[in-house]
């Protein structure tokens, strides 16, 4: 048998592709027609000898056609340009105001009123290529912004994003290229909101609710976020102001969840010696631990936790929510400004182990 293979089906009218890797018993799906999203990843442990059965990594949609209803619930949506939100939806740069109103009709977030998660979550991308060989299996799809009159409307700066998936070793890359077609620069921010469980368990159902778990179970979930300050925010928008992540937000090493709520943005993130870093979720109940790795293109984390589902998000960003505002007052917000005919490339792994 062929250790990586690809497959691909139509489901709920959308075309799905899986990308497998037999010996691990690892699987990727992933929906380029909403979002290039990878709706469900599942896969064994990094150092089993013989892997047994895999753990579901991310909370998949109950269809594809789910992520069409809300592109940002569910698998790994791609956030662009601009991750979290942008306050009122209006943003500034080079000395010129643009409105994403239609956005905020979209996909807002009903709380505050501000545009949020970016625009390319919810639309088509397209396959360029899907393969297995001997070495890993992988998808790569493109799309491209100024296709859209919509996306112009509210972001009118020509670019082109290629999201590349690939399964090598049980593991699941994704690497994200953006490049600036226009003929002036180009204000971006790229991040990824990948929905993972709090109970990870081999061949198990993944929980609906909270009464689907254990007893506790959520409170004794355990997670890292490799940051030791975070912004200070006030209606889920930063100030401007960098506080030390302390008590509750004291998250640079293991902490239970007990009964905290986070929807936060960390930073001065804590890199490995490559420069890369790494957040993690663990089971105490399985010893297992779903990490989620970043390349050094990413220098904010985000960490929401909600207390009425039974999952987490951990988010690594290029910069803070409202960054393309806050780099307009001044402040060293990590907002990228794309030359003509420049490339921004970023990756992330995806990941288990036992503890």
């Amino acid at each position: 048998m062929t250790r990586y293979q690809v497959a691909d089906a139509v489901v709920s009218g959308a075309s799905v592709f899986w990308l497998r890797d037999t010996v691990r018993q690892a699987e990727a799906c992933i929906v380029p027609e909403y979002g290039a999203n990878a709706t469900a990843f599942r896969t064994t442990p990094d150092d089993d000898p013989a892997p047994g059965e895999p753990v579901d990594l991310l909370v998949p949609p109950e269809n594809p056609a789910q992520l069409r209803d809300n592109p940002f619930a569910s698998g790994n949506p791609i956030l662009f340009p601009f991750p979290n939100r942008v306050r009122q939806g209006i943003y500034t740069f080079e000395g010129r105001t643009y409105r994403m109103d239609r956005l905020m009709a979209l996909g807002r977030d009903p709380a505050a009123g501000h545009a949020i998660h970016g625009l390319v979550a919810d639309k088509p991308w397209s396959v360029e290529a899907v393969q297995a060989d001997a070495d890993r299996a992988f998808l790569r799809c493109t799309l491209t912004l100024d296709a859209y009159p919509d996306i112009q409307e509210q972001y009118p700066f020509p670019c082109r994003l290629t999201a590349t998936y690939t399964l090598c070793d049980g593991v699941l890359e994704l690497q994200v290229e953006a490049t600036n077609t226009g003929p002036t620069r180009l204000p971006m921010g790229f991040g990824i909101h990948p929905w993972f469980p709090v109970a990870l368990r081999p061949g198990r159902r993944l929980p609906d609710s909270l009464t689907d778990l254990a007893p506790g179970q959520r409170a004794r979930t355990m997670v890292r976020v490799p940051c030791t300050a975070l912004w200070e925010l006030d209606q889920l928008m930063p100030t401007g102001r960098v506080l030390p992540a302390e008590g509750p937000f004291a998250l640079n090493d293991f902490r239970t969840l007990e009964d905290h709520f986070y929807d936060h943005v960390f930073t001065e993130v804590q890199r490995n010696s490559d420069g890369w870093s790494e957040a993690s979720v663990r089971d105490p109940q399985t010893g297992m631990e779903a990490y989620l790795s970043a390349d050094p293109a990413f220098r904010e984390w985000v960490f929401y936790a909600p207390l009425d589902r039974p999952v987490v998000a951990l988010e690594p960003y290029t910069c803070p929510t409202d960054a393309v505002n806050l780099q307009a007052r001044g402040i060293d917000a990590g907002l990228i400004a794309l030359s003509p005919g420049g490339t921004w490339r970023g990756t992330v792994r995806f990941g288990l182990r036992r503890f």
